[in-house]
């Protein structure tokens, strides 16, 4: 070997171990970088004429595993769409709260019978009537604060339906750049990785919303598919669309108030499981808004006008009305949906809206008070309430219940769902953990196994930078001969 080869040899591994310790470095600076891929030099011998000509840097390769990123993203839209179901009907439950607790919706319906048959057994009583009415009126308020809280989920669910549509055409549109600015550098160069990193980020953002698949292109673009077949981007990105509500009320229905999505144009159904847009975050949104929402609606409508139906068999004023009423209206089963949020007592026996508390006892319609002592009518509204009845199948129960029993049942039917919505979100969240686990085995930085590279990329600056001073030393000793 000559001395100007071993001077070439020398400085290839000069220049190599000068790029290992950058990457080195840069991957110890981005060991908490979310996204960022662990890099490493990809070297190869030179050999020319059959002779080693030291070595050459190739490039350098973003350390991934395609399988693990697919099952963590396939966790991470799971561990999102399950989250958001749990959430929203943990506020539900929340609000209408456990049978027995304060403030349940249930502990309201005993406090109201309670104070009825009071009533009952103390006619005579100005004190117990007015704390009939009192325990009415917290009754309907109940029915008012469930009501409101669904309307809120929904409302809530409408308007982040429209953040993230805008979310995914951003980012979409971003992704396309990148593909277009990735096919322009080398492969293998760091400018090339860091923009990989930046586009992977955001088909992460992408994924939670709407779950997605990916198919490599040419120069190193890519193409993003949902499981449910629509395109997102191949070639172009796709163009999602979405016009949201004011406002939500318990009468509005997709076609009805409520805007579905469209992918480039075309209306997609999403929220019922198996669309080709459900799978995420964006799914859970329109579940809540268009499934689990209307079916809360309708469970909590069918309570409120069993309680109308079973008192107004008893007792009305002359509209026809009985002791709840639809805002002052008696019970229309053609404009049931929204009912618990409209739910009032009679203003009849309210002396703060001109009644009179007497007529709890003498009857809504009765022109003046009658004896103190009857309590037929108080003892009929207890009858009534405490009647087994078949459920409306709007409150999925099945059987007869009393009043109470019904909304004991249906509060318990919530709790139930809650409860399976949340073990199911733990579940995703734990498989989440262990997927994104999996990932970083494969493409986070170890800052200790960096930290040992760089003691051996020393040691071999080093041994390269003594050949050089060999050769130097060689190469003085022939110019003074």
């Amino acid at each position: 070997m000559s001395l100007s080869s071993a001077l070439a040899n020398a400085y290839s591994g000069l220049v190599a171990t000068s790029r290992a310790a950058d990457l080195a470095s840069n991957n110890i600076a981005n060991a908490l970088t979310e996204g960022y891929a662990r890099r490493e030099l990809a070297l190869s011998s030179t050999v020319l004429g059959g002779h080693g000509r030291g070595v050459a840097v190739e490039g350098t390769t973003r350390i991934v595993s395609p399988r693990a990123i697919a099952d963590r993203r396939a966790a991470e839209a799971a561990d999102g769409h399950a989250a958001r179901l749990s959430e929203g009907l943990s506020r539900l439950t929340r609000v209408l709260g456990e049978p027995g607790a304060d403030g349940a919706l249930a502990r309201r319906m005993d406090a109201f019978e309670q104070a009825l048959q009071l009533a009952r057994d103390t006619p005579e009583s100005d004190s117990a009537r007015a704390g009939l009415l009192a325990a009415a009126q917290d009754l309907a308020r109940g029915f008012n604060a469930v009501s409101r809280e669904i309307a809120a989920i929904r409302g809530e669910a409408d308007a982040a339906i429209a953040r993230e549509v805008d979310s995914l055409n951003d980012s979409l549109a971003r992704i396309d750049e990148l593909n277009r600015a990735i096919a322009r550098r080398p492969a293998g160069s760091a400018e090339r990785a860091a923009l990989e990193d930046e586009r992977a980020r955001l088909v992460d953002t992408v994924n939670a919303i709407v779950p997605v698949r990916i198919a490599q292109r040419d120069q190193g673009a890519i193409a993003l598919y949902t499981p449910g077949g629509a395109v997102l981007l191949d070639g172009r990105p796709a163009q999602i669309g979405f016009v949201p509500a004011a406002a939500v009320t318990a009468d509005m229905t997709v076609g009805a108030g409520l805007a579905t999505v469209t992918l480039d144009g075309d209306p997609v159904t999403v929220g019922l499981g198996e669309g080709k847009l459900d799978g995420g975050t964006l799914g859970a949104a329109f579940a809540l808004r268009d499934v689990t929402g209307p079916e809360a609606n309708r469970r909590i409508d069918a309570l409120a006008a069993g309680l109308m139906q079973r008192l107004e068999a008893v007792d009305t004023d002359a509209t026809g009305a009985g002791l709840f009423t639809d805002a002052g209206l008696p019970h229309d089963p053609a404009a049931q949906a929204g009912l618990a949020g409209r739910l009032a007592v009679n203003a009849a026996v309210d002396p703060a809206q001109g009644g009179a508390l007497w007529r709890l006892r003498d009857g809504l319609a009765a022109p003046a008070e009658g004896l103190a002592g009857d309590d037929t009518l108080l003892s009929a509204m207890v009858d009534a309430l405490a009647a087994p009845q078949p459920a409306d199948p709007d409150t999925g129960l099945a059987g007869s219940h009393d009043m109470a029993g019904l909304v004991q049942g249906v509060s318990g039917l919530f709790q139930a769902e809650a409860a399976r919505l949340e073990g199911d979100a733990a579940f995703r969240a734990g498989q989440l953990l262990a997927m994104r686990e999996a990932e970083l085995s494969v493409s986070a930085v170890d800052t200790d196994a960096e930290l040992q590279r760089l003691l051996k990329i020393e040691t071999n600056y080093a041994a390269n930078a003594r050949v050089i001073e060999t050769v130097d030393f060689l190469w003085r000793r022939l110019m003074e001969i």
